[in-house]
């Protein structure tokens, strides 16, 4: 089975941090990995987000820059694209003073070592299980929105509508179909798709679509029709069908990762 699911393992050098390793095994897992707090925030800085961040908060502190655990997590929490990223979190000294410091957001568990180590792997499993789950349900919500988008701009075919108010409205609605594929195509790239270039090929025939309706209206040398927002419906809904695709193959995922 290929690696789906990638790891930034936060765990000072030792026996825990082999541990983990074992256990986060390669058939399932990619595991990047860093021993304290500078190192992690440099490696942040130059990677893409995972789909799981593992951390000890009670890292060692070393050198002229120091950043501890909950620092580290804080500064994860004001990183774009990170502060959704799951994280369970690992402790030896689970104080309630150091427990209420720690940002509650997006994170799954916290765990006090010692483990029992099918806790903390059904823990794993169960973290990434929801981020797969969040992950469908934006895609289908998004797909809504496209189809309450189209609906309004459907709506704005009659010749009387201020061309003004059809700009505005595509180019709103051009903005929205760039994020939605970029959102699906950053996660099948993460998650192997096998489908990922011909499925962004059809997103780029999409977008240049929209954008030459988008760009004609504006120049004034069209005015939005029904007939173009069929064509676009059309293109929109059938690559809805390839996502159901897409979505088969992260259930599937789901149910391997429970394996």
């Amino acid at each position: 089975m290929p690696v789906h699911f990638s790891t930034l393992l936060i765990e000072p050098p030792g026996v825990d941090s082999e541990v983990l390793k074992v256990m986060l095994a390669p058939e399932k897992f990619r595991v990047e990995s860093a021993e304290n707090g500078i190192q992690a925030w440099n490696l942040i800085q130059e990677s893409d987000p995972p789909d799981l961040v593992v951390m000890d908060v009670d890292l060692p502190q070393k050198g002229s820059i120091r950043v501890g655990g909950i620092q580290l997590l804080q500064l994860i929490n004001q990183k774009q694209g990170w502060r959704e990223v799951p994280k369970i979190i690992l402790t030896s000294t689970p104080d309630s003073d150091m427990l209420k410091k720690i940002p509650t957001d997006s994170i799954e568990a916290v765990i006090v070592k010692p483990y029992d180590p099918m806790r903390f792997m059904n823990e794993v499993y169960d973290s990434l299980s929801r981020q797969l789950e969040r992950h469908i349900s934006e895609v289908n919500q998004q797909h809504i929105q496209l189809a309450s988008m189209l609906h309004e701009l459907n709506e704005l075919t009659d010749k009387r509508v201020k061309k003004s108010l059809q700009y505005k409205k595509l180019k709103q609605f051009s903005a929205f179909l760039e994020l939605h594929f970029h959102l699906e195509e950053q996660f099948m790239s993460q998650h192997h798709f096998s489908m990922l270039v011909e499925h962004s090929k059809n997103h780029l025939l999409m977008l240049e679509t929209v954008n030459k309706i988008f760009n004609d209206v504006i120049s004034d040398r069209h005015t939005l029709t029904s007939e173009d927002l069929e064509q676009i419906k059309q293109g929109i809904f059938g690559d809805v069908n390839d996502d159901k695709d897409y979505i088969d193959y992260l259930q599937n995922i789901r149910l391997e990762l429970m394996a």
